[in-house]
């Protein structure tokens, strides 16, 4: 009789390796790029603006359906990666990043070719839409770098592994707007698109020359060669006999036609679980979204000069950086619901504080770097959170699903702060606004924490001291 070989629990007995870091690495530096093509619009928005000659609060729906396409992506390209797996995908995903990227430079000369026939298609209008397509990309990389870590880490190491990888977008997310703040002046916003493009392709194929698939998605496919070689790579001192029939233990139950139903995201005691995890993460959404279209702007609103606005925003992302690294370590050791509490919690309040800091360099640097360290650092926890709640084949799908909802509920909170900053609202008034979602984030991780509780069969009272 053929031995059956748990292929999860050979890697979670297996010390992290060279082979495994490099993956780590590959996933960082592909969400190092998809930071920098993400943010490239929101630093090049005040250059812009000033080039077009744009009234205040005009590129809220440019922002608005990049954030939609990002939503969509998320929604139904990520979760491609469990039918056709996480290598094809991804790699797909990233060049078709960096070409829409390059397109977004010849906004001007798309736009006059089609005004003839389209007179509606002014420049702003073809770079919203432009926008909404690249978005469709960027919109399942994170879930794709997740999922991929999340696959390859051994569990005593999954959630520092998967937030050190998620750190990639925060560093990237930063350095794009140094890059701008030097790139943007000299030689004009189109610069910061045609960087980012030419990085991201040769992304794209260094992923396909070295990026393994996963060893869960080829156990899903019964590939036994790979999976041995794959194995190999990892500890080369392992050895299976021929008929050996690799498993994912209980998972490979739900390993069937059920595939690719996100309906499946609700059934089978899920159900609160993954409202509970979409509600998290629309929260902190909803505050990163602002936070990431609009601080440029609003910093030059303020009173500071472009180019200090462009070097004062990027610490919201250098804060992320540190923030992704210490909250992972803190959620390994504490576990992830305490730890994302307090995230949420304190968010709030140094998000409030942005709004007091006027036109002070180093205190508006301070406080956006405080309000990253807990916004970008709960949403990659929240990120990994949501890979351990659900099964090897629908771990896509969970994530990408719950990244999609968020995104898209958190659409309103682009367009509003558009609306708010051509209304000449307040600053202060709008950072007290933006900083509710966080306070109710804590809401919803407390009840997420008693839902876990109860549905692994644990007390109650255990699943509150979680996050006390």
């Amino acid at each position: 009789m053929a031995r059956a070989v748990d292929v999860a629990e050979i890697i979670d007995q297996q010390k992290v390796c060279g082979f495994q870091y490099l993956i780590v690495f590959m996933a960082w530096l592909t969400l190092f790029l998809d930071g920098i093509d993400n943010q490239s619009i929101a630093y090049v928005a005040p250059a812009l603006s000033n080039d077009w000659e744009l009234a205040r609060g005009a590129l809220r729906t440019t922002f608005s359906l990049g954030v939609l396409g990002v939503a969509i992506g998320a929604l139904f390209i990520g979760p491609l990666a469990d039918r056709y797996g996480r290598k094809v995908v991804t790699v797909a995903t990233v060049a078709y990043v960096g070409v829409l990227s390059l397109i977004v430079t010849q906004v001007a000369e798309i736009s006059a070719a089609l005004m003839p026939v389209f007179p509606a298609a002014d420049n702003l209008t073809v770079l919203a839409v432009l926008r909404f397509f690249t978005g469709l990309g960027l919109g399942a990389v994170v879930p794709l770098g997740v999922v991929i870590v999340n696959e390859f880490a051994p569990k005593r190491r999954r959630a520092a592994l998967v937030t050190l990888m998620g750190c990639g977008y925060a560093m990237g997310a930063a350095s794009g707007g140094f890059i701008a703040s030097h790139l943007v002046p000299a030689m004009g916003w189109p610069a910061q698109f045609y960087m980012a493009s030419i990085l991201t392709m040769v992304m794209a194929g260094v992923l396909f020359l070295f990026l393994p698939e996963s060893i869960r998605y080829l156990t899903t496919r019964g590939r036994n060669a790979e999976i041995v070689a794959t194995l190999r790579k990892i500890n080369p001192a392992l050895s299976f006999a021929p008929d050996t029939q690799f498993v994912l233990s209980q998972e490979v139950k739900e390993a069937s036609a059920n595939k690719f139903r996100p309906i499946r995201l609700f059934m089978e005691n899920r159900a609160m679980t993954t409202a509970l995890i979409w509600l998290c993460l629309l929260m902190n959404t909803t505050t990163l979204n602002y936070l990431n279209n609009w601080l440029p702007t609003l910093a030059v609103e303020a009173g500071l000069p472009e180019v200090e606005a462009l070097r004062a925003t990027p610490f919201l992302q250098v804060g992320g950086m540190f923030g992704v690294i210490s909250l992972g370590l803190l959620a390994d050791r504490f576990g992830f619901f305490r730890v994302i509490a307090g995230s949420f919690f304190f968010g709030a309040i140094s998000i409030a504080a942005i709004g007091w800091a006027g036109d002070s360099f180093y205190l508006l640097s301070l406080t956006i770097a405080a309000a990253g360290y807990c916004v970008i650092g709960t949403q990659i926890t929240l990120a990994a959170l949501a890979a351990t709640l659900y099964p090897t084949d629908l771990r896509s799908t969970g994530v990408s699903w719950a990244h999609g909802f968020a995104r898209i509920g958190s659409i309103s909170s682009v367009q509003f702060a558009g609306i708010l900053l051509a209304l000449s609202w307040p600053l202060q008034t709008m950072y007290y606004m933006v900083s509710v979602p966080a306070f109710l984030g804590c809401i919803w991780i407390f009840l997420l924490a008693n839902v876990r509780g109860r549905v692994s069969g644990s007390p109650a009272p255990a699943a509150r001291r979680a996050i006390a």
